[in-house]
């Protein structure tokens, strides 16, 4: 089986993260994986990019720790581009844009979460609801998006009742279910993501297989914890 992290941070583009690129290829490389996406804060999220920057700098800034990852695992591990877009604390994975294509999107910075997952719909970009229940011990911790595609419905820095709340969500929507590690450190306890009998191809095909149901999402104990 071909494992992959869909959900991951690198702290030259996410504030959060003290996961460097070098960090996240050994991470996954002595962890079995044969990939990764690299899914940074958006630029309306908890980013390192300056907000004060012309946009299509910005974009470029952005697109930095995807493209260091990229650059050092060659040979070792898949690369793909993700992104996480920001909403008062609700969090959306995006799947399918690259950086030409967000050259020519500003005006999703100007989209509620609604009119965003729509959009994707339409162009074939994945919308992932990441996380939907982080802060589910608070009766008022949580929104939902019903027009996002998908849910992620394991995630490994959160809590069991927050995942379980998650599938039990996506299960009676009828949604496409993904999981990942959303990592933002190498000693994280535990890793996540999904599995697949061949390797992936592209994002596209990342895509495709989660839309048919396909890919084992799985946990795993980090080696560096």
């Amino acid at each position: 089986m071909f494992r992959y992290d869909t959900h991951c941070h690198i702290k030259a583009t996410s504030a959060c993260s003290r996961l460097s690129p070098k960090d996240a290829v050994e991470l996954y490389e002595k962890n079995g994986y044969a990939g990764l996406f690299v899914t940074d804060h958006f630029l309306n999220g908890n980013t390192t990019v300056g907000r004060d920057l012309p946009y299509r700098e910005r974009i470029h800034a952005f697109t930095e720790g995807y493209r260091a990852v990229k650059a050092y695992a060659e040979g070792r591990l898949q690369v793909f581009f993700g992104l996480e877009f920001s909403d008062r604390g609700t969090d959306i994975l995006l799947y399918g844009f690259d950086e030409e294509m967000l050259l020519l999107e500003e005006g999703i910075l100007d989209m509620d979460l609604d009119a965003l997952c729509r959009y994707c719909k339409e162009r074939g970009i994945l919308a992932v609801h990441a996380h939907p229940f982080r802060d589910a011990e608070r009766a008022d911790g949580f929104r939902i998006v019903p027009s996002a595609e998908g849910i992620e419905v394991m995630n490994s820095a959160r809590s069991p009742l927050s995942n379980a709340l998650a599938r039990e969500y996506a299960e009676g929507c009828g949604k496409c279910m993904t999981g990942g590690s959303d990592c933002h450190a190498k000693d994280q306890p535990v890793l996540s993501g999904m599995q697949f009998p061949s390797r992936l191809t592209s994002v596209q095909d990342f895509i495709s297989r989660v839309r048919r149901g396909e890919g084992e999402i799985f946990t795993l104990k980090n080696i560096f914890a």
